[in-house]
Formats: structure tokens, C-alpha cells, sequence
């Protein structure tokens, strides 16, 4: 046993009892959106950006989102009390409800699952060592709108299949025209010429949280920081990369499909950043 839990349509279960209706939409038409917030001490992060992108998602897929800012910050930090939690990730899904044989939203209530996993076993190596980055053999394409953050994730588990038979840790997304995307499950940055450049979120990236919160923490930093195009071409040329997400924070990168970055070491910026990430959030 775990000693996990998971909520399940206003119901709390041990993670190994929980249970999903086989019908349920998400499971059988990826009708869903999800997000995933980082619990720290108990305490959520960065929880009033998450709430809205989710807000966000739900309206773009007009998916129904009845609970409050308040009632779902309270689920992740009860979630995280019962599993005896301080320090985890919790991902709140949300699903149009039951499959009754037709495309169409039927009225039947979305289905709210909550649940949470141990951050604990993430390797401290990768932020003192940096790790190693593939590019995905094919494409991303969005068929749908890319600020949704959809249960759709199908590309994200091929490329991180690709990563893991190459012995990386993550892969890179390119576009059509060879333009750098995102990663699988994590915002791309480069530095060039001693400035922060990312993706514009016009190219179809989905907002990332910490992202936003990293170009503020570079602005205060007084380190240029914008988003700009990067070309396949352009990764050779970059002196330090890294990536962001919820729940690793800032992760170093030192190589990119093969070669390495800069000197392959974590760089002057990236260190930077990372240890003013560490004063604001504590870890």
C-alpha cells in the first residue's frame, strides 16, 4: 500500500481502491484537462496561476468547472495531509462526465479526481549535473488549442519514449519549419549572447506556469529576458539551456541531441536563476 489517497466525484479512497467509471469520457475520448501543482510544506505553489489556466482550459473545451479558487486549493493541501505529504505534486483532473454513445456534451456532470504522488524520488543529481535532452524525431502538431492543458498526451509519451531508449531525460518539440517548441512536459529556455530567449507562445506552447514566474525572476535578476524564435540551427550556438516545470522547478541542460551546451556545465545564468528560484519558493 501506498498510503496515498485520491478523490474521486467528492469521494476520498486509498489510492490502490480509487476508481474511475470505465465510460467515463477522459479515459475514452481524452475528454479532459488536468493540471499539475507543486504542494511544498503543505502549502501549494503558485496556486492562483494554476487555478485560472485551468479555468482557462475548461472554457476553451467547454468543459463545465464548478469549484471555486478556494475549494480546490483546500483538496491539493488535504490530499497532501491525508497521503502524509509535505512535499509532492497533486494533479487535479477534470473530465466532461459519462459516455453515453455520442460526441456531444450530453449535460452529464464533469467528473472532478484528485491525486498526488511523492516528489521526494526525484533525482538531486539532475541540478548539480545538468541532463541530457533529445530532439523528437517528429513534429509537434496541435489539433488543439495549445494554452488547453488536455489529458491528450499521446506526442508528449512518444517523445519521452525516445528520450528514455537514448538515455536522456527529456525531449525537445520542434515545429514543421524546424522552430524549438517545448519539451515533452517542460518549458525550453536558451541563452544567447548572455541573454534568456524562449519560445513565443504564439507558436502554440502551452503558458507554463514557472515559465512566467522564471522571465519574472530575470527581470528582477536585471538579466535580459524575451521570447524569440530558435532554429534547429540556432541550438549549436546556445551558451547554457534549461528547462522549467511545476514540479521540478528549473532544471539545468548541458547536452542537446548529442552535442553538449556551451561547456556542458550549468552556466552563469541558469545558476543564477536557480538559486533565486530556490530563495522564492524554498526548494
Amino acid at each position: 500500500m501506498s498510503g496515498r489517497w485520491a478523490f474521486v466525484d467528492g469521494r476520498w479512497s486509498p489510492e490502490e481502491e480509487a476508481t474511475v467509471p470505465v465510460m467515463d469520457r477522459g479515459l475514452l475520448l481524452g475528454d479532459g484537462i488536468f493540471e499539475t501543482v507543486r504542494v511544498k510544506a503543505g502549502v501549494p505553489e503558485f496556486f492562483t496561476e494554476h487555478f485560472a489556466r485551468l479555468c482557462n482550459s475548461a472554457q476553451a473545451v467547454k468543459i463545465r468547472q464548478p469549484w471555486s479558487q478556494v475549494q480546490l486549493e483546500a483538496l491539493c493541501a488535504e490530499i497532501c495531509s491525508r497521503s502524509d505529504l509535505a512535499d509532492a505534486s497533486v494533479r487535479i483532473t477534470l473530465t466532461r462526465g459519462a459516455y453515453k454513445g455520442t460526441l456531444s456534451d450530453t449535460g452529464d456532470a464533469p467528473r472532478l479526481i484528485v491525486t498526488c504522488a511523492n516528489v521526494e524520488h526525484t533525482d538531486p543529481a539532475i541540478y548539480t549535473r545538468g541532463v541530457s535532452i533529445a530532439i523528437a524525431s517528429f513534429p509537434k502538431v496541435h489539433s488543439i488549442p495549445a494554452h488547453v492543458k488536455a489529458t491528450q498526451y499521446l506526442p508528449a509519451v512518444l517523445a519521452r519514449l525516445e528520450a528514455d531508449e537514448q538515455g536522456c531525460y527529456e525531449t525537445l518539440f520542434l515545429d514543421g519549419r524546424d522552430r524549438v517548441l517545448e519539451l515533452a512536459s517542460a518549458t525550453f529556455f536558451g541563452v544567447v549572447g548572455g541573454h534568456i530567449v524562449t519560445p513565443p507562445l504564439r507558436l502554440g506552447l502551452l503558458p507554463g506556469i514557472t515559465r512566467q514566474v522564471v522571465m519574472g525572476l530575470a527581470k528582477k535578476l536585471r538579466i535580459p529576458c524575451r521570447e524569440g524564435i530558435l532554429l534547429r540551427k540556432d541550438l549549436p550556438t546556445l551558451s547554457e539551456a534549461f528547462l522549467t516545470s511545476a514540479v521540478r522547478g528549473i532544471v539545468p541542460i548541458v547536452t542537446l541531441g548529442g552535442p553538449r551546451v556551451g561547456q556542458g556545465s550549468i552556466g552563469p545564468i541558469t545558476q543564477q536563476l536557480m538559486e533565486q528560484f530556490r530563495s522564492a519558493t524554498g526548494r
